[in-house]
């Protein structure tokens, strides 16, 4: 089957639900996808396991103490731009994921995977893709909920083709993205179910909800957001029985 890659093929994903740990997560992943399901007419839900309080960039600006809040205005104004109505809190503590009670957390997920039976589930890989703890932990927490749910939705884990690592090797190397590891695993495009290269109004909307994390991007934005057009204008995913 051809992957996923226009505005009228995310109508095939019907009612989808992400799964991330930290703000801006999804929009980095799927921003163009979760806008194109909204115009669609889809239902879109988003669940984020922490407010990303520990992603310190500029005390002056965004000090420690109050990143939490500013994050979470920050995502407010982010959903808002992309037409997302339906977001939920797990509110752990960032970097704590993996060492939060499991169970409690998977069934708060499948509890609302039962409420709006999803069609499509959307979340990181088994790698997290920076290998950061609380990515890798999403990802778990996702799957199981869906089990756990007995839920009938496609899972599929977000993918970095090696055209869009390219293009975003230099803003690594200044601004450490890959966080653990020295490079993501890459996917030939004919591996990814989906592979959405966003229009230029779909891109616009992703350039702007990211913008309005500006506690996590501005600096990237201000450095490189010209350039990035290839890394942030694609959104690939794999099916989950592809990427285990």
């Amino acid at each position: 089957m051809q992957p996923i890659s226009t505005t009228d093929d995310i109508k095939r994903l019907g009612t989808i639900l992400g799964v991330w740990a930290h703000p801006d997560d999804e929009t980095f992943t799927s921003a163009g996808i979760m806008a194109a399901a909204v115009q669609n007419g889809q239902t879109v839900v988003c669940v984020t396991a922490t407010r990303g309080e520990l992603g310190i960039q500029n005390e002056s600006r965004w000090p420690a103490n109050q990143l939490g809040a500013i994050r979470t205005h920050e995502l407010e104004q982010s959903y808002e731009i992309l037409g997302i109505k339906h977001h939920y809190w797990l509110d752990y503590a960032d970097g704590s994921c993996k060492d939060c009670d499991e169970a409690e957390a998977v069934e708060r997920i499948a509890k609302l995977i039962q409420k709006y039976r999803p069609d499509t589930i959307l979340t990181f890989g088994p790698d997290g893709m920076t290998g950061h703890e609380d990515h890798k932990t999403a990802s778990k927490w996702a799957g199981l909920a869906a089990k756990h749910a007995e839920s009938k939705a496609k899972m599929y884990h977000m993918a970095t083709t090696e055209e869009q690592y390219e293009a975003i090797k230099e803003a690594d190397k200044k601004f450490n993205i890959y966080f653990n590891i020295d490079k993501p695993v890459t996917c030939p495009p004919d591996k990814c179910a989906i592979l959405m290269q966003l229009d230029d109004g779909l891109y616009q909307k992703k350039l702007a909800a990211l913008k309005a994390m500006e506690s996590q991007t501005e600096g990237l934005m201000r450095v490189f957001g010209g350039s990035l057009r290839t890394t942030f204008g694609t959104e690939a995913f794999v099916e989950a029985t592809n990427a285990e």
